[in-house]
């Protein structure tokens, strides 16, 4: 070593020999001096600390703690701050600073300074030692930052985490830990009882803290317990806190590491799947659990009680397997898998078969079941008997069918009746007129002459109400076998009404007319007028029927909302109350219509034939007051 730097050991105690050794020592260790004279305001250097600042020898290195630009402010604050302490004190001082090189770089030291007393006490210089710690700052900082990693992360975890040593005393906590502990010395404030270490971090190992360490350290095995610990509000929590040896290179127990986690909802779903087990297991209906393959894992019994299979046949394989059959529907079984790859779930019906091969409608509700990791864990599946509901429809809808054609029966029957009751009833209305033509031309009684014109009105008026009775049962059959078909064409409404008001009066009695009244602007709109006609025909005919020898109705026709309201008025008898909710049926007559002919389907026609042709019908009356009967035409 002496020879690499040309030392001559005969004169290694020499002036040269001394200058070489501690340049070469400063060096090595990193270490440079300072001298400041205070009385003449003068420094001297060591060679290193030109090194260490990456100077040339001709800088002025009184300036370095002053005008150089290597500290910051800060940092020459320190250093004046203390060369100050160390003249006030006139002891030696200390500190650590940091300086930043021009390229950037960063370098620590430590400056150790020592004060020069004189004779007479007083101060007349510092000495100052400068040690280059910038290795082991960049060691530290490295180790800081891999610290600072490892704390970063172990404060987010959600679990806690805490370590103690093998006798049971706290070494390091993280974030979680730290705020769970705050949170029981807050729930036990008034409890004054002397804890350890781990009854302080670990409430529940005080049950037993013997036992829990001579179990992880004598005997090397995990431990685990539950805490419970109700809040302020009334809410309880549970944890799982497991307790592990951590052992050293020779196997002897170094440490223990705890980590609790919160399993208050885990017990929370537990619970609930008790609960839900149980109810499961009471309920009527058929449950089953399935996995994502859709294999039973679990039945109720009622599965078994039902469908007769016990859970050793079953578990294991897919329902589909075995409860489907010849008639279940493919389309069910498709939508099944297509609605359960959709949405996860199902609702609907579908045709199974017990084990004895008995036909069973089932009503199916299916749930998938995720975890928090939105995977799919089970579905849950719940069906219900409703086999004694599909045989009632089944039976329904075969009377409905019988009920049906009963009436198509009916409605030919009615139709082929009143066509051939045309034919005799023209008959009769031709006779009764060569009568009357024959009886002008013939010689004949006075008084049978007046008794024939009084049965022939008679007969006439008969005639008509047959012909009436047919012709509306004629329009029955037509609308119930969908026969009338609409032929709307554009119209001015109010020449069409005044040709309607026009042709009807009152047939026999008063033949009193109408008080019309068309008040809202004219329009051209698309009406069927044979339609329209029948249903103001109807009408009509009835508010003249029912009002004889009192005042004409009247009738109004007022434009909203570009619809068209006709509103016949009569003065007649009116409706009671009770007859109203019947008016539209068929053949329903009021009951204070006494013997004022007629067949009950004259507004019943009108109320559908409006309907069809696209607007609505409505009346107000009262009993003794006449009736208004409004009509929208559409």
């Amino acid at each position: 070593m002496l020879n690499e730097v040309n030392f001559d050991l005969l004169d290694f105690d020499s002036q040269e020999s001394y200058i070489k050794r501690l340049r070469l020592l400063s060096k090595t260790a990193e270490i440079g001096e300072w001298f400041l004279n205070l009385t003449t305001n003068t420094m001297a250097w060591s060679d290193y600390l030109y090194e260490f600042y990456e100077l040339e020898e001709s800088f002025d290195c009184v300036s370095i703690f002053q005008d150089a630009d290597f500290y910051s402010d800060a940092e020459k604050a320190k250093l004046r701050a203390l060369m100050q302490q160390t003249q006030s004190t006139k002891t030696d001082c200390a500190a650590e600073f940091k300086i930043e090189m021009h390229d950037g770089r960063i370098k620590w030291h430590t400056i150790t300074i020592h004060p020069i007393i004189s004779g007479c006490g007083d101060i007349s210089g510092l000495y100052g030692i400068l040690h280059n710690i910038t290795p082991q700052k960049q060691l530290e900082h490295a180790n800081n930052k891999a610290q600072f990693l490892y704390r970063h992360i172990l404060d987010r975890l959600p679990d806690e985490l805490i370590v103690l040593d093998k006798d049971g005393q706290h070494i390091y906590t993280n974030q979680a830990a730290v705020y769970r502990k705050k949170q029981r010395d807050v729930l036990r404030t008034n409890d004054q009882k002397a804890r350890t270490d781990l009854e302080n971090w670990i409430p529940a190992a005080a049950l037993d803290n013997k036992a829990v360490i001579k179990e992880c350290v004598v005997s090397k095995k995990s431990v685990t317990v539950e805490e419970k610990l109700t809040n302020l509000d009334g809410t309880e929590q549970t944890h799982l806190i497991s307790i592990h040896p951590l052992l050293d290179d020779s196997g002897a127990t170094e440490y223990l590491i705890g980590h609790s986690m919160d399993i208050t909802a885990q017990k929370a779903n537990e619970l609930e799947l008790q609960r839900l087990a149980y109810v499961a297991e009471k309920t009527n209906g058929i449950v089953m659990v399935t996995d994502p393959e859709r294999k039973i894992i679990w039945i109720n019994s009622s599965f078994e009680r039902i469908l007769g299979y016990c859970p050793e046949e079953v578990i294991g394989r897919n329902p589909a397997s075995f409860l489907q059959g010849p008639e279940t529907a493919a389309e069910t079984i498709q939508e099944i898998t297509h609605s359960l790859e959709r949405s996860g779930t199902f609702s609907g019906e579908i045709l199974n078969y017990t084990k004895n091969g008995e036909k069973i409608w089932l009503y199916l509700n299916i749930a998938a079941v995720y975890d928090d990791a939105g995977k799919l864990i089970n579905y849950v599946a719940v069906e219900n008997d409703i086999t004694p509901i599909k045989m009632a429809e089944q039976r329904l809808q075969m009377a409905m069918e019988k009920e049906r054609e009963l009436n198509r029966f009916k409605t030919q029957f009615v139709n082929l009746a009143s066509h051939q009751f045309r034919t005799p009833l023209a008959t009769i209305r031709s006779s009764i007129d060569l009568l009357d033509l024959k009886m002008e031309s013939a010689d004949l009684n006075p008084s049978f002459i007046s008794l024939f014109h009084k049965h022939k009105a008679l007969m006439t008026e008969e005639t008509l109400r047959m012909t009436e009775l047919m012709e509306n049962i004629l329009d029955i059959g037509r609308m119930d076998e969908g026969k009338i078909e609409l032929s709307k064409k554009n119209c001015r409404f109010k020449q069409f009404m005044d040709v309607f008001v026009q042709s009807n009066v009152e047939s026999n009695g008063q033949h009193r007319k109408l008080n019309y009244h068309f008040n809202a602007p004219d329009k051209i709109i698309s009406i069927d007028e044979i339609v329209l006609r029948n249903v103001l025909r109807n009408v009509v005919s009835n508010a003249f029927k029912y009002s004889e020898g009192r005042p004409s109705p009247e009738l109004t026709v007022e434009l909203n909302k570009d619809n068209y309201f006709v509103k016949i008025r009569d003065y007649g008898i009116g409706i009671p109350k009770k007859d109203q909710p019947f008016l539209f049926q068929s053949f329903f007559r009021a009951s204070n219509v006494k013997t004022i002919p007629g067949t009950g389907l004259g507004l019943m026609i009108a109320k559908r034939l409006i309907l069809l042709h696209g607007g609505d019908i409505s009346f107000e009356s009262e009993m003794g007051n006449g009736c208004t009967v409004i009509i929208q035409c559409a």
